[in-house]
Order: C-alpha cells, then sequence, then structure tokens
C-alpha cells in the first residue's frame, strides 16, 4: 500500500496544530492542547495554548476572544484571553462526558482579523446515542431490503479508456428503487482474479465522479466499485451538476425528512446495498475480502452498507456524517451533518425526528459485527466528535478509533491516513 510522500507527511504534522486561521500571510493564531491526544477524564483540567503571530514574529500584546462551547456554538462561555509576547492560555474542565470547543477570534470579528477553532474531549468512549432506535427498525430495513430484491440488478457496463494497460475500468449502471439507477465505475486489474474487492463510497455534494478513483486501488490489485451518491450520470459537464446544485438536488439531505418513506437517504441507502450485491455477485470476486470505505457522508453510507449487506468483511469510516441526528434533544449536544432535525420555538420538529431515527448512523451501527476503523477529529464542526463517538461506542464487533486531535473536516489527517491503509492492506490478504 501507498506511503505518505515526504511532502505530504510534513503537512500531516502541521495539522497537529489546531485549525490554523489566516486572515492574511502574514497574521497566523492557532491553538493546541497541553495534552497531544487531547482526551482527558471527567473532571480533569485542560489547558488551551494559544499562539498569535504577524509577519512570523509574536504578538507583543493583545486581547482574543474566545468561546467555550460544547454544543457547536449554541451556547457558549464567552472570555477575554491576554495574549503576552504572542502566547496565551484558557483552562476549563468539564464533569460529564463531552467534547469541548475552543473558538478565539482576533481581532473582533468583522475587523477583518482571525479565528480559529479546536477542541478536547471528556471521556468521549462514555458518550451515548441521544435517542434509542425505533422498535422496528430492523423490521423496516428488512423490508426495504427485500423490496430491493424484488428489483432485477440489471447490471449494464461500458468499457472506458484510461492510461493504464494493466487495468480495466466500466462504467456501471445499476437499477434501484422508484425507477431510479445506480451510477458508478468499475476498476479491476487485467485478468479473471480472484480479486479482493473494495467499495468506495461518496462524501456529500453533486458532482461527477472520475474513474480515476478507481483506477488506483485496481493498480494495488483490487476489484473496485465507486458509486455516486444521487441516481445520476457521471461524466457531465461541470453545467449539468451546478444545475442539479441549484435546482432537484438543492438542499437535497433535507428534501423527504417528513416521513421515512420518502427521506432522501432512503434511495442513497438502497443504491448502497444494491451495489454491494452486484460487486459481491461478479464471478471475479474472491469470496473473502470486502471491504467498503468513505469519509463523511460515504463514511456514513459505508457503515450502513456494512450493517445491511451480508458481503462486506471490514469496513472504514472517517468522521461518518448523519450520526445521532436527535443530539439536540439533549442539552448540550451537537448532531453530525445534515441535521435531519429541524428546531422550531427551540422544539424538535417531531416527524423529522421520527424519519431520522431510521437513518441515523448510531442505530445502524449497532448491527456492524465486522471490523470497524472509525476516524475523527476534536476541531470539525461539519461532522462533530461527539456524534462520531456515539455512533463508535454502540459498534458490537471488534474496532478501533483514530484520532487526530486538531484536524478540522477536510483537513489532513496524520493519523488516519497510515491507520486506513494499514487496515486496507489487513483485510486485502490471508
Amino acid at each position: 500500500m501507498r506511503r505518505l510522500k515526504w511532502p505530504a507527511l510534513v503537512l500531516a504534522i502541521v495539522c497537529l496544530w489546531g485549525h490554523v486561521s489566516t486572515a492574511a500571510p502574514s497574521t497566523t493564531l492557532a491553538i493546541r492542547t497541553d495534552r497531544p491526544g487531547a482526551v482527558y477524564q471527567t473532571g480533569e483540567t485542560v489547558t488551551f495554548l494559544i499562539e498569535l503571530a504577524e509577519g512570523g514574529q509574536p504578538v507583543a500584546a493583545a486581547e482574543l476572544d474566545c468561546e467555550l462551547s460544547t454544543d457547536e456554538f449554541w451556547k457558549s462561555e464567552k472570555v477575554r484571553v491576554p495574549i503576552v509576547n504572542g502566547k496565551g492560555q484558557v483552562e476549563a474542565s468539564r464533569d460529564k462526558p463531552c467534547v469541548l470547543w475552543i473558538r478565539a477570534t482576533w481581532p473582533k470579528e468583522g475587523d477583518g482579523g482571525v479565528r480559529t477553532t479546536a477542541g478536547a474531549a471528556f471521556n468521549p468512549e462514555r458518550i451515548e446515542p441521544s435517542m434509542p432506535p425505533p422498535e422496528d427498525f430492523d423490521e423496516f430495513w428488512k423490508a426495504q431490503v427485500a423490496r430491493l430484491a424484488r428489483i432485477p440488478i440489471n447490471a449494464k457496463l461500458e468499457p472506458v479508456q484510461v492510461p493504464d494497460a494493466g487495468v480495466e475500468v466500466f462504467a456501471v449502471t445499476l437499477d434501484n428503487i422508484n425507477d431510479t439507477k445506480v451510477y458508478g465505475y468499475l476498476g479491476k486489474p487485467k485478468g479473471n482474479g480472484p480479486f479482493p474487492a473494495q467499495f468506495q463510497l461518496q462524501w456529500s455534494g453533486v458532482y461527477s465522479l472520475e474513474p480515476r478513483r478507481v483506477v488506483w486501488p485496481a493498480r494495488d490489485g483490487f476489484l473496485t466499485l465507486n458509486i455516486n451518491a444521487h441516481a445520476i450520470p457521471n461524466g457531465r459537464p461541470r453545467e449539468y451538476y451546478e444545475e442539479l446544485t441549484q435546482g432537484s438536488l438543492r438542499v437535497y439531505a433535507h428534501q423527504g425528512r417528513e416521513s421515512r418513506e420518502t427521506c432522501y437517504f432512503l434511495r442513497m441507502y438502497l443504491a448502497c446495498h444494491r451495489a454491494a450485491d452486484y460487486l459481491a455477485s461478479r464471478p471475479d470476486w474472491d469470496r473473502k475480502h470486502f471491504i467498503v470505505t468513505g469519509s463523511s457522508q460515504g463514511g456514513a453510507q459505508a457503515i450502513v452498507t456494512a450493517a445491511l449487506s451480508p458481503h462486506v468483511k471490514a469496513v472504514s469510516a472517517c468522521a461518518p456524517a448523519l450520526c445521532d441526528q436527535t443530539a439536540r434533544a439533549l442539552p448540550d449536544r451537537a448532531p453530525g451533518w445534515p441535521r435531519l432535525v429541524a428546531m422550531t420555538g427551540g422544539q424538535l420538529d417531531p416527524a423529522h425526528v421520527r424519519t431520522a431515527r431510521y437513518f441515523d448512523i448510531v442505530n445502524f451501527a449497532r448491527n456492524v459485527k465486522v471490523p470497524a476503523l472509525v476516524g475523527t477529529s476534536f476541531a470539525d464542526l461539519t461532522c462533530p466528535a461527539p456524534s462520531v463517538y456515539a455512533a463508535y461506542n454502540v459498534l458490537p464487533g471488534p474496532k478501533r478509533m483514530i484520532l487526530d486531535p486538531l484536524a478540522a473536516h477536510s483537513g489532513k489527517r496524520p493519523k488516519w491516513s497510515p491507520a486506513s491503509a494499514e487496515f486496507l492492506a489487513q483485510h486485502s490478504r490471508n
């Protein structure tokens, strides 16, 4: 498997500091914790260490506006922090399991200044889901899988030219519910195999897949399938996806959230199951190794696939979305993207709550018995760590959490990269 090249490794090490923000190339603001792992026991004290510089030199004296929050800054404790010779610090403690975020701003927001966010956790292994699964959760999904099984896969493959003589790539189309299609790319080494399978799932957004994403693992010997999260073809002009983003797929994640029958993620989750069935049906799969991988929205889909499909042998999910969607039912907790449950007048929408529980990753995680690798970070406010831990903590099978404490959602993750490569190698042999 590939190793991080030196420039990437340097960038990864830099990201051990907080989500470093800059207002201009000459201004930097960074936060880290006094404990490199940023994990504490309840009742202990974390010290957030702050550094502020201009033009590469420490700022002699300044004051920062800082906020502390356990619920993504819906509510926060505000403090003024003096900076002396470029350094300052904030101490804090919590008496129950949580993730505590700090946000620092200099100067005050609106003055063209700089802002950054970091975090620390108190006994995150004890964070529990905000609500139990619906009583008929398993029955509902068994019925949906049975519904899908009545629709023929009807796989269609078209060869795609790639500049790699040892790899074959195909555009794949499969049938799904509601007269929709699953679109993706299949990559494989030339020959009959059998090969270990790798199933890739996509982060949020509306875009075309790139064939190169299946070429890389195919070079390493994998039978690889990558599917679009949406029922849309790949390879169209950029304007096609931009129009969908502004049109029928605008805020797609909230579409149909009034009912479990109409929720946008119903088709998406079943597309994952359909694609897994197709990949497992191929004669060039080795029948032993089947890894499903994804990050963010793709991480959510990966866990769903591992819960629903009997073919999956291992799952890798970095910063999985759709975790603990009902977290606002508890004080001081934050749900993950896409926050399916709206709040009106301080109250959770009851219809959204009913729907969200059928699509919440914490409830799928309870049924994942294969080895699982999960990643999170404490500066991620898109798929916040408390929601990820709520799902991770109920996984019943072999599992490992990879924590990059101060990485942002889209930042470099120096611990995740080698750990996921090792996991992939481990579960593709013997």
